[in-house]
């Protein structure tokens, strides 16, 4: 029994969903190149380099996928998104069907596609 909850709490992880923000990659006080890798909002891979001397950039990251690969920059998550990057927050998708806004699909949506079936004048 001991081991079946450990073998799930190892899986727990990859079964969370990912939630996307701002990461700060950076190469301040680094000595050397820093290639990094992050994954996007969109599950996309990105793989890139910063010189020495003191760069920083901002991207949309999902949390726990931006690493440093080599060098001795660092990356990691911001608390508040900064307003000067693009944003990292996510729309709500639309509720296709959803006529009258409600967030559900119903009888008033029904009506109100209905009311508008037929022929044109």
């Amino acid at each position: 029994m001991k081991s079946l909850l450990i073998s799930l709490l190892f899986l727990l992880p990859f079964y969370t969903v990912a939630q996307c923000n701002q990461h700060v990659f950076s190469s301040v006080g680094a000595e050397k190149w820093t290639n990094f890798q992050y994954q996007d909002c969109d599950g996309w891979n990105h793989y890139f380099g910063l010189p020495a001397g003191g760069y920083t950039i901002i991207f949309c990251a999902d949390i726990g996928t931006a690493f440093v690969l080599n060098g001795d920059g660092f990356v990691f998550p911001l608390a508040n998104e900064h307003p000067n990057y693009a944003s990292c927050i996510q729309p709500e998708t639309e509720c296709e069907g959803d006529f009258d806004g409600d967030g559900i699909v119903g009888t008033e949506d029904l009506l109100t596609f209905l009311s508008n079936y037929g022929m044109c004048e």
